[in-house]
C-alpha cells in the first residue's frame, strides 16, 4: 500500500539499534567485587568481608571500579573532592592575594600547594593500587612522599605565622625548620621501609610513628602559642577555635586509623561505606580545612606584629630548600621502588613460571608470587 514503508521501517529499526548500542557503550560496566577469601592474604582488611577489587586489574578496570561499589570507592572520592576543593581554594586565593609576589605570603603558597598535593596523590594510590601487588606498594610509596612534603609545608607555615613571640629568638626557632626537613625525609623512609617488615606490630608501629613524630614536632610551637597568647586578643581569639578543631579532628582520624573501627565491631556491615579508612579521610580533610582557616587568620592579624619584630620569611626556603626536599624524597622513593622490585624478583626466582606482574590473573588461580617472605603482611593499609 505504501511502497516506501518497508524501507523507512528498516532504517528506523537500524537507527534504534545504533542508539541502543551507543547507550550501552556509554554505560559504565559493572566490576565484579570479590570476597575476602577470593583475594590474597596481603590485601585483606580487618572486618572487611566483601567489596575487594581484582588484585590484577587493568588500568581501565581500575578507573571503572571508581564508579562502582567497592571498598576503595569512597576512599577515592573523599580525597578527590578534597583535592578539588583545595585546588579551587588555591585558585581563589591567588586571585585575591599576591601569593607569588609578596614575600610574606611565600610560606602560605608553599603550604597551599602541599595541601593540594597530598589528597591528590592519595586518590592516585587508591585508584591504581589494584593493578598488582607491586603497584600497591609503589602507589603508597608516592602517597607517603606527598604526606611527608605536606608536613614540611605545615612546619613552614607555622614557623612563619603561628610561632609564639617568646620563641622567635630562641634555639628552638633556629632548629625548628632543619628538624622539620629531616622529619619529612625520615617519614618517607620509615613509611616505605614498613612495607618490607614481616612483623605486623613492628610494621604498624613504624608506619604510624613515621608521621606522628613530624606532626608532634610541627604542632609543638602552635601549642605553646595557643597556651600563652591572650584569648581575648584579636590576633589569637579568632584563630584559636580553628586550631583546636584541627587538634580534635587529628585525634579522631588517628583513632580510626589505628583501631579499624567500626568494621571490627560489625564485620561486613561497613565494607563499602563507613569503614575506618573512609572516616580517616573525612577527618583528615576537616583537619586540613580547619588548619588552613586558622593559618589564614593568623597571617592576616599578626602581620604587623611579625614584621615589626623582623620576622620576614626567607625566600630561600621556598625557592631552594623546598625543591631540594622534593627531589630528595623522589630519589628516596625511586630507591625504595628499586629495592622492592629486586626483592620481588628474588622471591619469584625459585619458580620462573610465575609472573609477578600479571595484568589479568584470575582470583580462582593461585596468586602470583604473593604469599612469600616479607609480603605476607597487610599492604593495603596507608
Amino acid at each position: 500500500m505504501f511502497p516506501g514503508a518497508g524501507y523507512v521501517t528498516g532504517r528506523l529499526r537500524e537507527a534504534g539499534n545504533v542508539t541502543y548500542r551507543l547507550r550501552e557503550a556509554s554505560r559504565i560496566p559493572k566490576v565484579r567485587v570479590r570476597r575476602v577469601d577470593e583475594v590474597s592474604e596481603p590485601l585483606r582488611e580487618p572486618g572487611i568481608i566483601t567489596g575487594y577489587r581484582n588484585e590484577n586489574c587493568t588500568v581501565l578496570q581500575a578507573v571503572v571500579s571508581l564508579f562502582n561499589a567497592t571498598n576503595e570507592t569512597v576512599n577515592f572520592w573523599t580525597h578527590f573532592l578534597a583535592s578539588v576543593y583545595f585546588i579551587w581554594l588555591l585558585a581563589s586565593l591567588s586571585s585575591a592575594m599576591p601569593l607569588f609576589d609578596d614575600p610574606y605570603l611565600y610560606p602560605l603558597t608553599c603550604y597551599l600547594f602541599t595541601s593540594c598535593g597530598y589528597p591528590l596523590m592519595s586518590c592516585i594510590a587508591h585508584a591504581f593500587s589494584c593493578l598488582s601487588i607491586t603497584a600497591t606498594h609503589v602507589c603508597y610509596f608516592l602517597d607517603y612522599a606527598a604526606l611527608s612534603v605536606y608536613t614540611w609545608g605545615v612546619a613552614y607555615a607555622y614557623y612563619s605565622y603561628c610561632l609564639a613571640p617568646q620563641l622567635m629568638d630562641s634555639w628552638f626557632a633556629q632548629i625548628f625548620l632543619p628538624v622539620a626537613l629531616m622529619n619529612a625525609v625520615s617519614a618517607t623512609f620509615c613509611a616505605c621501609l614498613s612495607r618490607f617488615i614481616v612483623n605486623p606490630i613492628i610494621q604498624k608501629s613504624l608506619r604510624v610513628s613515621a608521621f606522628v613524630v613530624p606532626a608532634v614536632w610541627d604542632l609543638t610551637p602552635l601549642a605553646l602559642w595557643l597556651y600563652t597568647c591572650d584569648a581575648s586578643a584579636e590576633s589569637c581569639g579568632e584563630s584559636r577555635i580553628h586550631h583546636i578543631n584541627q587538634y580534635v579532628c587529628v585525634i579522631v582520624a588517628s583513632f580510626f586509623y589505628g583501631s579499624h573501627f567500626p568494621e571490627r565491631l560489625a564485620p561486613g556491615r561497613f565494607d563499602i561505606v563507613g569503614h575506618s579508612h573512609n572516616l580517616l579521610h573525612v577527618f583528615s580533610f576537616l583537619a586540613t580545612n580547619e588548619q588552613m582557616r586558622a593559618v589564614l587568620i593568623d597571617l592576616k592579624l599578626r602581620r604587623g606584629v611579625l614584621e615589626s619584630a623582623g620576622w620576614i620569611p626567607n625566600l630561600k626556603l621556598l625557592t631552594l630548600v623546598t625543591p631540594c626536599l622534593i627531589i630528595t624524597i623522589i630519589i628516596l622513593v625511586l630507591v625504595m621502588t628499586r629495592l622492592l622490585s629486586r626483592k620481588i624478583a628474588t622471591d619469584c626466582a625459585p619458580n620462573p613460571n610465575k609472573t609477578c606482574s600479571s595484568a589479568a590473573a584470575d582470583a580462582s588461580s593461585p596468586p602470583p608470587c604473593h604469599t612469600n617472605g616479607h609480603f605476607d603482611n597487610k599492604v593495603k593499609e596507608e
